[in-house]
């Protein structure tokens, strides 16, 4: 049931408000619509329940803020705390960019963060639309202006083949899950866009995700 959704759990000693992270519960949880609203057939409200959230600090080495990983039949959205201690909405967006790497059915890795950052800004506006368009517009500029050129760079590519037909990106996730696109023409839509980047480094050594966090 999505009302289960969404599961989290911090290292308390990492977290400087329990409150802010009480806040991005209930904000998730009242977005759960609006993250299936672009996942694929195969993706429904039960397994966006069974994703486990995780905010602790990461290594100052590590070059993210957030990563998904799979370990045995556990998926686990990982949170940097450095980030929600500071940036509010950059960590909702971090999450939901997290949330949709678990539905990508992409196999090349630009199209695939093309596609959750797609993900990720569209449902972050919806969310600020709702205070007023001009306060939504000063939260996704100061997002972007804080993010790395390369990530800002694959959201204006979703938003360029957004324009050239609506619903593109859904489609291309579609077609991917049902094998009916290639990893190479995966690569060959997407470079023809965005010039290859060397993308952010995943962690070296996943942490364990389970003893000592503390449920919220």
């Amino acid at each position: 049931m999505i009302h289960t959704f969404p599961q989290i759990k911090i290292k308390s000693k990492d977290v400087n408000s329990i409150e802010r992270v009480r806040q991005l519960k209930y904000d998730l949880r009242n977005l759960g619509e609006d993250i299936l609203s672009y996942s694929p057939s195969d993706f429904n409200s039960a397994k966006l329940s069974r994703l486990r959230i995780r905010i602790f600090k990461f290594s100052r080495r590590e070059g993210c803020n957030e990563f998904f990983t799979i370990k045995g039949n556990k998926r686990y959205v990982c949170l940097n705390a450095s980030l929600l201690n500071r940036k509010y909405y950059s960590s909702v967006l971090y999450t939901l960019h997290g949330i949709a790497h678990s539905f990508c059915h992409f196999k090349n890795e630009i199209a695939e963060e093309v596609f959750c950052e797609f993900v990720s800004y569209s449902i972050l506006k919806t969310f600020t639309n709702k205070r007023g368009k001009r306060f939504s517009k000063r939260i996704i500029h100061g997002i972007m202006r804080s993010s790395s050129k390369d990530y800002n760079d694959f959201y204006r590519v979703a938003r360029k083949l957004e324009r050239r037909k609506k619903g593109m990106m859904m489609k291309l996730n579609a077609e991917a899950k049902n094998r009916k696109i290639s990893k190479k023409k995966q690569k060959r839509i997407f470079y023809r866009l965005v010039k290859f980047k060397k993308l952010e480094e995943f962690p070296d050594e996943i942490p364990e995700l389970e003893r000592g966090f503390r449920k919220i």
